[in-house]
């Protein structure tokens, strides 16, 4: 079920004065597009000053324009409407032709009630001040009046496919600007969203689900109008997140080597954006990051990581992006308190793309940008060596995973070749998941052989590197750090909060070979002490990477 018009996906390809649109979201896109362009030409901007304000009462009368969709590329309708209700935040609107025939007034009152006072998650708010809450507030374009209009209307069908709702950007310009856009368009000059009554129940929660992710869009319209699709649909999934009826979880788990910035109007993009961003507002938004996003005017990953900055965190978007790679096989509240979980979403098992029971094991493929891979490894109580070959530095994740003990995560940065006695495996542990997420803007190709070993007196030092310790742990008032290098390096060695903050750096220096101590006494970069909670620290070497939590007790 799709609703940014479409519950099955509408592919057909039309040409518009010369322009492919291959969809309704692509035209939907175009559209946008067009918009921005007029929006920000100085004519638009005078009429915006001489704008006469406008609002409803019950009873008011207008006629609207909205699209054919029983057409492709869309039609135009002009179709007269009635305000069937008025609340704080929004007005109903009913078309005459659907009332008492689609829609009557109780169906009114359950929209309005979803609209204004509930959602799916409480009746802290309703779905419209929800989503201003979030993401911003709704632009004021033309009509001067803070209110959102919805449109109620039988939108129909095309080719057996159903519309749910839709936000069209025509309305953010004049009508006159609109006939000039191309194609051209109509304008109701001002916030409308509009919703199907017809042949979809309008009082299902779905619809106000659906309308909250086109209201992101029209928050986002008036936010950052330049911003990248792939940011704007995932956050408007998000608001169907907050909302309480996502979007069900299917096709891109079965295929996860599936670029998230790359947008190819396939449902499996929409479940990508979704669960990158329900995992990037539950680890990291403190109320307001979410909102600024938004309206960040850079785009894409660069507006993202402008606000992680601003907000204070140091965690990376790389960082984020492998932490959600590893938290979409996982999905383990219990596993580093909860730093690779979703507290909002149910996780379907994601596809593994290898899988090996005997070894030697050899394999090899390509992981597409931004997208990820899995290698399942099952062990049988043996410990493992890889040899891995990658043609851009990546940051590899190697998840042990038990139902009888804790699952541990480690990382390896990997660039070019590397050989790792990993973790050290037993009986306990069922499997060993390699989690190769590619952070670049180009495909990544690998290859790599994994080898049984037995810990010999020349693999000691390796081992030691590997499993950097603390002890005590938890600590009070202090814990030392010991790790130990095969060969000089340049060592940087920090504590971070689960945030991703870096809450101190306690080495970032070249260190020869041996055994090394350091002591961490609970105290920050600017000498004051710290709370009581679990903190990460990081050792980072020439060919590792390795993330150890600890937990201060006071």
């Amino acid at each position: 079920m799709k609703h940014l018009i479409i519950i099955f996906m509408i592919m057909l390809v039309n040409v518009l004065n010369g322009i492919n649109i291959g969809s309704f979201p692509e035209f939907q896109n175009h559209i946008k597009d067009e918009s921005a362009q007029v929006a920000d030409m100085k004519l638009h901007k005078q009429l915006k000053q001489a704008r006469i304000s406008r609002e409803y009462e019950v009873g008011d009368q207008e006629t609207y324009w909205r699209y054919d969709l029983t057409i492709m590329p869309p039609g135009w309708l002009q179709t007269p409407a009635t305000c069937r209700a008025v609340g704080e935040h929004c007005y109903v609107f009913v078309a005459d032709e659907d009332w008492q025939v689609n829609m009557d007034e109780a169906d009114v009152q359950v929209v309005l009630n979803y609209l204004e006072y509930e959602t799916m998650n409480g009746d802290d708010y309703g779905a419209v001040e929800m989503d201003t809450l979030h993401f911003g507030n709704m632009p004021d374009e033309l009509d001067n009046d803070l209110k959102l209009i919805v449109f109620y209307s039988a939108l129909g069908s095309y080719n057996g496919s159903t519309f749910d709702g839709y936000f069209s950007s025509y309305n953010q310009v004049t009508e006159a600007e609109a006939q000039q856009m191309n194609p051209p368009g109509h304008s109701n000059e001002c916030e409308m969203i509009y919703m199907t009554c017809y042949p979809l129940d309008p009082t299902d929660p779905i619809r106000i689900s659906v309308l909250a992710h086109e209201l992101e869009h029209l928050i986002h319209w008036g936010g950052d109008i330049n911003e990248n699709l792939w940011v704007d649909e995932g956050l408007a999934e998000l608001a169907m997140v907050y909302f309480g009826l996502p979007d069900p979880i299917s096709q891109f788990n079965s295929n996860p080597d599936n670029s998230l910035i790359t947008w190819n109007q396939d449902w499996a993009d929409y479940v990508k954006t979704m669960l990158f961003f329900t995992y990037f507002a539950e680890q990291f938004d403190d109320g307001t990051i979410i909102s600024d996003i938004v309206s960040e005017s850079a785009n894409s990953i660069s507006g993202i990581s402008a606000q992680l900055i601003a907000h204070g965190y140091t965690i990376p978007f790389v960082g984020i992006f492998n932490n959600w790679t590893i938290a979409n096989y996982l999905d383990d509240p219990d596993v580093d308190q909860g730093q690779y979980n979703y507290q909002n979403l149910e996780l379907p098992i994601f596809n593994i793309t290898s899988n090996h029971t005997s070894y030697p094991a050899q394999g090899n493929g390509t992981t597409n940008a931004w997208a990820s891979d899995y290698v399942r490894l099952i062990p049988n109580g043996q410990n493992f060596n890889l040899h891995l070959e990658v043609d851009h530095t990546i940051s590899l994740g190697v998840l042990r995973i038990s139902n009888e003990v804790a699952t541990t995560v480690d990382f390896y940065n990997v660039d070019g070749s590397v050989d790792i006695n990993l973790p050290e495996m037993s009986e306990e542990y069922t499997k060993m998941i390699l989690v190769i997420p590619n952070s670049n803007y180009s495909n990544l190709a690998y290859n790599y052989e994994v080898t049984e070993f037995t810990a010999a007196e020349h693999d000691i030092a390796e081992i030691k590197t590997i499993n950097l310790k603390n002890y005590p742990n938890p600590f009070n008032p202090a814990t030392t750090i010991k790790f130990y290098l095969s060969e000089e390096s340049s060592v940087e060695l920090a504590v971070f909060n689960l945030r991703g903050q870096k809450i101190t750096t306690l080495i970032n220096e070249q260190i020869p070979k041996g055994e090394h101590a350091i002591t961490w006494n609970g105290i920050n970069k600017f000498g004051t002490p710290v709370s009581t909670g679990m903190y990460l620290y990081k050792l980072k070497t020439k060919n590792h990477e390795i993330v150890k939590r600890m937990l201060l007790l006071k």
